[in-house]
Order: C-alpha cells, then structure tokens, then sequence
C-alpha cells in the first residue's frame, strides 16, 4: 500500500524540501485569489436578482452605486488586511488575530465561522463552475439543455480532482491552478475591451427582458430609490458582498509565501483586491448598459450574457464566448482550491489550542505523555511539530534555554531525533 500511495501521492516531503513548496507572488496570486477573483463572476447577478423584481429596468442603474459601496467595503478589507499580513506573518489570518488579542476561547468564533466557509465556498465556487459550463450550452446550443442533469456528476469529479492534486503538493497544485485566474482576467478584459468600442459607435445591444425564465420583471418608481424599499436595496448590497468572498485567503495561507512572507503577502493583497475591484466594477457597468437579466434557474448567468451581447452570435463571437466561459468555469472550479490550501494550516492552530482533536506530544516517542498527574509541565515537554521532525531540545517553564530536563524522565538518554514527529499535532 505504501508503494502505490507513493507513486500516485509522490515521495513525501522532508524538512529540507519545505521550503520548495513555497509560492512565488505571482503563482499566490493564481492559487490564493482564484477564489476571489472569480466571485466577480456573480457578484452583480446576486445584487440584480434582488432589484430587478422590485425596481424593473431601474435596477439597471441602481446597481452602479450598489457596487460603489461594494467598492468602498473592499478599500477597507484591503487596508485592514494588509496590516494583518505584515503584523500576523503566521496562517490562520482572522483566527491568530483574535487569539492573540482576546484569547483562544474567542477565537473560536472566528474558527468556526472560517472552517464552515472553506466547506461552504467549495460547494458554491464548483457549483458556480458547472453552471458556466451548462450556461455555454444554453447559448450556443440555442436553449439546449441536454447537460443539466450532469450538475451533480461533474461537480463531484472537479472536487475529487481538486483533492488530488492538493495531496500531490502545494507547489504542484499551483502550477496546476494558477493559470486559469489569469485566463479569466485576460477573457474579461477582452470583453471590457469589446463592448467599450461597440458601445462608443452604438452598436451594443441590449437582452431581451422578457425573455421565457428571466426573473419576473417589477415596475420603477419614483424617488431615488425608484420605488425600491431601504430594506431591498440593502439585501441587494448584502448579496453583493459576495462579490469579496475569498479576500481573506492570503491571510489565512500565508504560511504558503516564500520569505519575506509579510512583505510578499502584502503585495499580493493590493494586487488582487485591484483585480477584484476592476473585474467587480467592469461587470456591473456592462450589465448597466446591456440590461443582461438573470434567470430564474441561474442559467444563462449575467457574465454569460455580457459576453454573447459584447461578442455577437457570428463565429468570432461565439469563439469569444467559448472562452470566456470556459476560463470563467476554470477559475470558479480552481477558487474552490483554495480551502485545500487555508483549511489545514487553520485546523492545525486549533489542534493547538486543544479545540480540535489532536494526540499528544510524546506520541509515538516513546517519551511519556504529560498528563495532569504529571510531575512535568506541558511546557517542557518535546519540541516536536510535524514541519520540523528533529528534536530541537525542551520547551522550558523557567529557563531560557532549550534542555532536557534533570532527572531524564524517558527512555535511557535524551534522543537525537524525534521518531513521532509526524504524529504530533503542532
């Protein structure tokens, strides 16, 4: 078993090989902000499906200053994360930061909230994906509907393959998941960059919303909110926010930077919330001037739209079409790596903090396991961790220095190395 686990997981990594599997900023900014760049990719819809059925062809113009708020949220995140990164060089992001200023038991909020999102953003960012793909059917295929019973198949097998290739290896799997984000910012730029000359000599066309399935269309009003109660227009910025899911990724994984990780963190951050913000405001200006209208059942989806009405239905146009909802799909398929890649560094410092199951660290050492009876604390108990499998000597209570302690409690002699690294949580 151990041989076939090796020839389809690769050799397993040693301590000198870590630092190997270490991001350069440029393949971070593909494996890390897929997520949350891609959420580009629905963030307007979200807004539109909730002002469409009240305002009608208003909510056309009011999800312009719907998303400059959405704008405004993601100049903040972006500045309060960027002192997280440089300050909190550790994973774990939101996590360490309460832990640190209000201690582990109040940090498990923060814990719980970000483990159940990295589930969460899995099932939406795979779903999402297949609904691009099912999307290109529909448009191309005149209303085909022939892969829609394949939603759940193909969402399966992309987190099966998601899966494997994070067991491969972190450097691997962003070889592997890094390109379609910048595939899909190269499509949306294209379609950016189309429907702004077509737009300039009137020849952008708008969608049809009366189309069969598109959401039932409401009646403006006056006023300047159109009719639209308070309460509508902030669902439809709170449906927008959708739009930042994932900015907290570089925090949580930092740990996946080459040094100096803060400072290459922090790059990545700007640079991603500016993709993030151009793609956001790109997307809800198109679908100002296109009128393109959600569907009732999700499919075509608004981005879809956009691209067919800023490419045309000639074959160039259908070409266009093609691939941008196929790296559209890629980089929602690839936002959903990154849980792999946040959800082990952040479920280790709970394991840490005794939240999460754990073994002991004298598993598998040989050394006895600290108990509440035991006459040696915690604290001076082996420096084994899982990163760095040698033995490194004792955590003291009292002393600065790192020794064993007198008399020796274990086997014969203190150990050179630590047998049970790979069994210590930490």
């Amino acid at each position: 078993m151990y041989r076939v686990k090796r020839r389809l997981l690769g050799n397993p990594l040693t301590t000198e090989r870590v630092s190997e599997e270490k991001l350069s900023n440029r393949t971070a900014l593909g494996v890390l902000a897929s997520d949350c760049i891609s959420s580009s990719a629905y963030g307007s819809e979200e807004m539109l499906r909730v002002l469409v059925p009240v305002a009608g062809a208003a909510a056309f113009t009011m999800v312009m200053p719907v998303t400059g708020a959405i704008l405004l949220v993601l100049l903040l995140l972006t500045l309060c994360y960027s002192d997280v990164v440089t300050i909190y060089t550790r994973a774990g992001g939101s996590y360490v930061v309460a832990r640190e200023n209000f201690g582990p038991n109040v940090a498990q909020v923060a814990a719980v909230a970000l483990l159940v999102d990295y589930v969460v953003t899995v099932a939406v960012q795979v779903s999402a994906g297949t609904s691009a793909l099912i999307s290109l059917a529909h448009l191309v295929g005149n209303g085909w509907t022939g892969l829609d019973h394949l939603q759940l198949p193909v969402s399966v097998l992309v987190i099966v393959l998601l899966g494997y290739g994070n067991l491969r290896g972190v450097r691997e799997a962003g070889r592997m998941f890094a390109l379609p984000a910048y595939l899909f910012v190269a499509a949306m730029g294209l379609v950016f960059l189309v429907a702004a000359v077509r737009g300039l000599v009137g020849e952008l066309p708008h969608a049809d919303l009366n189309a069969p399935g598109v959401v039932p269309l409401g009646t403006p009003g006056d006023g300047w909110l159109y009719g639209a109660s308070l309460f509508i227009v902030l669902r439809s910025f709170a449906n927008g926010g959708s739009s930042l899911t994932g900015l907290e990724a570089i925090s949580n994984g930092i740990s996946a930077f080459r040094e100096p990780q803060g400072r290459n963190a922090r790059h990545t951050l700007v640079a991603m919330s500016c993709v993030l913000a151009v793609l956001v405001l790109g997307v809800s200006t198109l679908a100002h001037f296109t009128h393109a209208v959600p569907y009732t059942d999700g499919t075509p989806t608004v981005i879809a739209q956009e691209a067919r009405l800023a490419f045309g239905n000639g074959t160039v146009g259908t070409v266009g079409l093609v691939f941008v909802q196929l790296a559209t799909a890629l980089v929602l398929y690839t936002g959903a790596n990154t849980p792999f890649t946040g959800f082990p560094y952040l479920a280790s410092f709970v394991a840490q903090d005794r939240f999460l199951p754990g073994c002991s660290p004298g598993a598998g050492t040989g050394w006895p396991s600290p108990t509440a009876s035991s006459r040696w604390p915690l604290s001076r108990w082996p420096c084994c961790s899982a990163r760095a499998p040698t033995w490194t000597g004792w955590w003291p209570s009292t002393r600065s220095a790192c020794s064993p302690p007198s008399p020796w409690p274990g086997p014969a002699s203190p150990p050179t190395t630590c047998a049970g690294a790979n069994h210590c949580a930490g």
